[in-house]
């Protein structure tokens, strides 16, 4: 059996903003992760393999306890990750300073308007101060442009932001969570375009995945179950994945328990073949699978990469977050 690679832990199911392609915020009760269960289940899943803990949610800043998780993280060997929306990064950045390796701020305009639109809140405005202040205190964020058939043709103004700031542009198509791609051949080609230009990342294994119809449950490629732990606000492990939860463990302190539980076992013979895993694309579980595959998808996978690293850590000089480790 095959170590996990990434540790999702969503932190908290609160979130400030109404995003239109996001549901996370419409769930009840609203629950925060404790900072026991965290710190024990962080070592834990590094036991198990994990490198990397991406910290969501929701969003991750409204959890008090965030910083204490990061450092509990670090403590652990553990690379972070954290995506926001910056509505609160600003008043936080400081002690957030030097505990994220890979922060992501989402920008999906270049204008209020229509990032405000599509975020359901006021937060464009925020974004534009979130980065002066990240920048300010020696954090360098890539900023996340959910691209999809409304927004597209305003990566351009993004994409000069970016470039002005010395950071990187990541695209990341849309994702439906239940049936095919919603996304038209035409906007992906578009971004295929745009992700030519300096400083600009894009997965085009989830194109390619796309192209073939997503999963297919006959001959199926998902790794959810294997590449990736997935812990939830209340202490359970979520199986297969977090947006089809049919299945969650209690973990209470014993995540190398809940790993090898009879939940767990039948969740990774079924990878990829329940019902609800035809055509899934969901990027956040193929991204790790395809560093389980060989052949193209893994290829073109690990050639995105190639770019990322080449152009943030050689050519914009960013420190390079393996040095803390």
């Amino acid at each position: 059996m095959k170590k996990p690679i990434l540790l999702h832990y969503y932190i908290t199911n609160r979130c400030n903003a109404r995003c239109a392609f996001c549901d996370i915020w419409r769930e009840q009760p609203k629950v925060d992760a404790l900072l026991s269960d965290v710190a024990a289940n962080l070592t834990q899943a590094r036991a198990a393999g994990c490198r990397f803990v991406d910290f969501t949610g929701g969003e991750p800043l409204l959890h008090p306890d965030l910083p204490e998780f990061l450092r509990q993280a670090k403590k652990a060997g553990l690379m972070t990750s954290v995506t926001t929306n910056c509505l609160l990064f600003e008043e936080r950045a400081e002690e957030l300073a030097g505990l994220i390796d890979l922060p992501h701020f989402s920008i999906d305009a270049d204008s209020a308007e229509l990032h405000d639109k599509i975020r359901g809140c006021q937060s464009y405005g925020k974004v534009l101060k979130s980065i002066d202040a990240a920048l300010a205190n020696r954090i360098y964020p890539d900023l996340l442009f959910t691209y999809t058939e409304e927004n597209i043709d305003a990566v351009e103004g993004v994409w000069k932001l970016a470039k002005k700031k010395r950071l990187i542009l990541i695209l990341d198509p849309v994702f439906a969570i239940w049936g095919p791609d919603k996304v038209s051949p035409d906007v992906h080609r578009k971004a295929v375009d745009f992700a030519k230009r300096r400083g600009v990342y894009l997965n085009r294994a989830h194109l390619l995945l796309r192209d073939k119809g997503g999963n297919r449950t006959r001959d199926p490629i998902c790794r959810a179950a294997s590449s990736t732990i997935v812990i939830t606000p209340d202490g359970n492990l979520a199986l297969p994945c977090y947006h089809h939860r049919c299945a969650a463990v209690k973990i209470a302190g014993n995540l190398a328990q809940a790993l090898r539980s009879d939940e767990r076992i039948d969740a990774l013979n079924k990878e990829g073949r329940y019902a609800f895993c035809e055509g899934c694309h969901i990027n956040c579980y193929f991204d790790p699978t395809y560093q389980m595959m060989s052949g193209r998808f893994l290829w073109e996978s690990m050639k995105c990469k190639a770019k990322y690293v080449l152009t943030k850590y050689l050519l914009y000089r960013r420190p390079y977050f393996f040095k803390s480790f």
